[in-house]
């Protein structure tokens, strides 16, 4: 597998998963998760970073949050296992040539460490975006994050994501870019997550 060196914009794709209306609001009552989802997936889309999602059995957990499926770059896969490294998800990558996977959602321990150690296993680079991540308690964010690093992701955070892809503050859209950190920052009371 390979290592996590640099997140390059156009070798990255951002996977969104099970940010839906019914496990939301139980996994991160605060939705800070899912702002901070929010402006990874608007940085992402801004930089000409594919947005990808799945819901997990929608029909009784509903669908992805209206605030995340507007940034999505194809619908949501729906998918009853754990990992999101589902067959059409995996599919969709190796199509658009992108072999490093920015991972945020619910329930860390679970669908997000399941779909870390596949897309490993399946010789994808993975980083986690720790602060756009939930679980239903912390103990469970902790050792799911301990478990993908020990597996070879990589944490990072939304900010550090973001900047990473713009490289360098004579990009285009940095300003914008900064501008929503600003907002995201203010919104959420700058609470230090």
């Amino acid at each position: 597998m390979p290592a996590v060196i640099r997140l390059n914009p156009a070798e990255c794709a951002l996977l969104l998963v099970d940010l839906q209306e019914k496990l939301v609001p139980v996994v991160d009552p605060d939705e800070a998760c899912v702002a901070r989802a929010d402006l990874l997936a608007l940085g992402a889309r801004k930089l000409g970073v594919p947005v990808l999602a799945t819901e997990q059995y929608p029909k009784g957990l509903g669908k992805t949050v209206e605030m995340i499926a507007r940034h999505l770059t194809v619908p949501p896969w729906e998918k009853t296992r754990f990992s999101a490294a589902i067959d059409p998800v995996i599919d969709w990558l190796h199509k658009d040539a992108r072999r490093t996977v920015i991972l945020a959602g619910m329930e860390t321990h679970i669908c997000l460490a399941q779909t870390a150690l596949d897309l490993i296993e399946a010789d994808f680079s993975v980083a986690v975006a720790v602060d756009a991540c939930a679980a239903r308690n912390g103990i469970d964010h902790q050792i799911g994050c301990g478990r993908m690093f020990h597996a070879k992701a990589v944490p990072v955070t939304a900010e550090a994501v973001l900047f990473e892809w713009l490289g360098d503050a004579s990009n285009p859209v940095f300003k914008e870019i900064s501008l929503l950190v600003r907002q995201s920052r203010a919104a959420l009371g700058n609470i230090g997550i």
